[in-house]
């Protein structure tokens, strides 16, 4: 297996995951408290497995 390596705006990628996790919080979905703590406190590599686990497409927020 091959790793592309590429250079993500964290920042923004961050802000993306927060708005997404908080609309699930504010529309009910009470677990989605724990996703935003962890986006919160992720580094740039978490913050990434994360989105990709989200199905959030990584290739907007290259720099």
């Amino acid at each position: 297996m091959v790793e592309l390596v590429a250079t993500i705006d964290v920042d923004a990628l961050r802000a993306y995951l927060l708005d997404y996790c908080g609309s699930a919080m504010m529309s009910g979905f009470a677990a989605a408290v724990i996703d935003v703590a962890q986006v919160e406190a992720a580094q740039g590599r978490e913050l990434c497995e994360m989105a990709e686990s989200l199905g959030v497409d990584l290739r907007r927020f290259e720099v």
